[in-house]
């Protein structure tokens, strides 16, 4: 055999079982990355991204990303892992900036969760039409929020091969606030007492953009609250600032999104992550309530990473120290395993 033919049964060789088990005792392989810039339309909107690839000459399968609802730019600090990491291991990444937000125009405040949801999907239509992207190989990812957004993604397009959620509360946006609250309040060490002032008043608040309780009667008690010291803790919508029109914002529009219907339909692999020092979502409800959502896909997984926040940071929580490596060492490991290359007789 000569050089030149035993090279090139190496280099197919390697490829291949770079997706193998994660336990098979195979060397690691590690790609340069290379970025773009890109653009794509979604009707009238017209939104911008860079796309990170694995510096080779394999068609590659990739992910889009979903933002949290206070990160809707592609410079979101906890992104870093994706222009990094994620593409050195053999995965192309689109992140993209939200809508209204960064590079791209639009207005985030009137998009609903499925106007969101069908940016993402454009941003597969775009991956699908690159030639360094296997377009049965790709998939979603979103962080909080986006947790809510991704699984959408997956029932409304055929795409979407797999769906990853980071932090994506089981409940309702109104009761993950209220376990924010609750949780934020008693952390600083306030009473039994005004820790339930706090969360009813919120609830509260929630009642009035429901159109349960009157402007005024809401009005007096937010007023009266003000110079609480917990007040800021409770997380009230628009900072409790009471809209005349609660039916025209967007927590309204948003608050009772339920994600246990579209989660049920998702067919796809799903891969669930939660930080065990997460303050923001009710871990131990939230796995209950996806896990009784999608007892019918038998291909969902869930970790709790050690130490992580609600952005899978480790250190102090919520202080934007450095990505958990047990996540993103579970990450690698389960996207190689979903994401192997079809057979010769199947490309």
């Amino acid at each position: 055999m000569g050089p030149a033919k035993a090279l090139f049964i190496l280099l197919i060789f390697g490829a291949a079982n770079f997706y193998a088990s994660p336990n098979a005792n195979i060397p690691e392989i590690s790609y340069q990355v290379k970025s773009e810039a890109v653009s794509f339309q979604n009707g009238s909107v017209s939104l911008k991204g860079t796309l990170y690839l694995p510096d080779n000459s394999l068609k590659n399968p990739a992910l889009v990303v979903y933002h949290a609802a206070s990160g809707g730019t592609r410079n979101f600090q906890f992104y870093e892992h994706f222009k990094k990491e994620i593409p050195s291991k053999g995965f192309a990444v689109l992140l993209f900036d939200r809508r209204g937000s960064g590079e791209s125009n639009g207005d985030f405040d009137s998009a609903d969760f499925t106007d969101l949801a069908s940016d993402g999907i454009a941003g597969v239509k775009l991956l699908k039409s690159r030639k360094e992207i296997d377009p049965r190989r790709i998939g979603v990812w979103g962080v909080s929020q986006g947790g809510w957004i991704a699984p959408l993604a997956a029932t409304m397009s055929g795409d979407i091969s797999f769906v990853i959620i980071v932090s994506g509360p089981g409940v309702s946006p109104a009761e993950q606030m209220s376990f924010a609250a609750r949780y934020s309040i008693q952390e600083a060490g306030y009473s039994k007492e005004q820790i339930e002032e706090g969360v009813n008043l919120r609830r509260l608040l929630d009642s009035y953009y429901r159109g349960q309780e009157s402007e005024e009667n809401v009005r007096k008690a937010v007023d009266g609250a003000r110079k609480k010291p917990w007040f800021d803790l409770a997380y009230l919508p628009n900072r409790g600032n009471i809209p005349g029109n609660p039916k025209t914002t967007k927590w309204f529009q948003e608050m009772d999104f339920d994600p246990l219907p579209t989660l049920s339909k998702v067919k796809v692999p799903i891969l669930v992550f939660f930080g065990e020092t997460d303050r923001w979502v009710p871990i131990e409800e939230s796995i209950k309530r996806i896990k009784k959502a999608t007892l019918m896909n038998k291909c969902v997984e869930f970790h709790r990473i050690k130490g992580g926040d609600h952005l899978m940071m480790t250190g102090a929580p919520d202080s934007g120290g450095p990505v958990s490596k047990q996540y993103l060492k579970l990450l690698v490991e389960w996207l190689k395993s979903k994401n192997k290359p079809f057979p010769k007789s199947q490309r």
